[in-house]
């Protein structure tokens, strides 16, 4: 049972609170009174989160409240009820509101040598999950910089999230299966632009979530108003993770020419899918283990992607 909570919460930023009543029984609800919210910690044996409730300064502006949160996270000692979210190895280095789509990006210095998997992937959860209460904050954008990195291309790992990143159903499972959304991108009607997807699927603990974004795409929309960007026969060879980059390696029918999208359709139809994830802020493609100079002899592609924007029909759904 404590291998399932902790799926749980690897899989869920935004970890629903109510959804069933396995979840009710980790964590209790509590009544929030006007200019509260709650500060999620993580539980004495490291298997899932508990809140406290806070307050925030009510004459102060929303920079200043999200400082003096991240602080109180930070200050959370441990008790019989609580473990502190932001652990040693972890520090609070500065945060930049951004006016585009209420994003907030938030950075820490992190030394990877000294603070374990499982704490990572709580702290990202509880601080995430906190701040995404506040009035105006949309998208969450996590910036860690490993001091000890000095390649400026890879030292600073960025992961993005937001309260439709992933939300997960709790029900009457056997504690292997969990239903969720996942955000993915196809083309829209005229092949000019990337469109925003939502798409039911069914989340095991033998599959990484990487895995099933890409499978989303290989399948296709259900819906006329969009374009798939994958052939369906295209396989994936191999997937995987490993500090926010997402290593991905297709079959050969990825590469096909016939493809009448553009190169830029295709390749970030699946970049910008992949960087919803909060695990994941680039991502790398591979051929057989290789990187490839050029996607079908035109588009360069040995480097390494990021989310495109510039490219996303903008959302109009209310």
């Amino acid at each position: 049972m404590n291998k399932l909570k902790l799926m749980v919460v690897l899989l869920c930023v935004c970890l629903m609170t109510a959804c069933g009543s396995k979840e009710e029984d980790t964590v209790e609800q509590i009544s929030l009174g006007e200019k509260q919210i709650y500060a999620y910690c993580v539980n004495p044996d490291k298997t899932g989160i508990v809140q406290r409730v806070y307050d925030l300064d009510k004459e102060r502006d929303l920079s200043y409240n999200v400082s003096e949160i991240i602080n109180y996270l930070a200050s959370i000692k441990a008790t019989e009820e609580y473990q502190t979210p932001i652990p040693e190895g972890i520090e609070y280095m500065n945060h930049d509101l951004k006016s585009h789509h209420g994003r907030l990006e938030v950075s820490f210095s992190v030394l990877y040598d000294s603070v374990d998997a499982d704490s990572l992937l709580f702290f990202k959860t509880c601080v995430a999950k906190t701040l995404l209460q506040l009035e105006g904050v949309e998208i969450i954008t996590l910036s860690m910089v490993d001091p000890a990195n000095k390649d400026d291309e890879t030292a600073v790992v960025s992961e993005n999230f937001d309260q439709d990143s992933f939300t997960m159903s709790f029900g009457n499972t056997n504690g292997y299966k969990q239903e969720g959304t996942i955000v993915i991108y196809f083309a829209n009607e005229t092949g000019e632009a990337l469109k925003k997807y939502r798409k039911s699927v069914e989340i095991s603990n033998n599959m990484s979530l990487a895995r099933i974004v890409v499978e989303a795409l290989i399948e296709g929309p259900e819906e006329n108003t969009y374009q798939a960007t994958i052939p369906d026969n295209t396989t994936i060879r191999n997937i995987s993770v490993k500090d926010g980059i997402c290593y991905i390696d297709l079959s050969d029918e990825f590469y096909d020419t016939d493809n009448p999208l553009k190169n830029d359709m295709i390749v970030y139809s699946i970049v910008n899918s992949l960087v919803e994830l909060p695990t994941v802020s680039k991502v790398q493609f591979l051929k057989n283990g290789e990187k490839q100079q050029f996607y079908r002899e035109t588009m360069p592609f040995d480097g390494i992607f990021e989310r495109n924007l510039d490219l996303i029909e903008e959302d109009t759904e209310e």
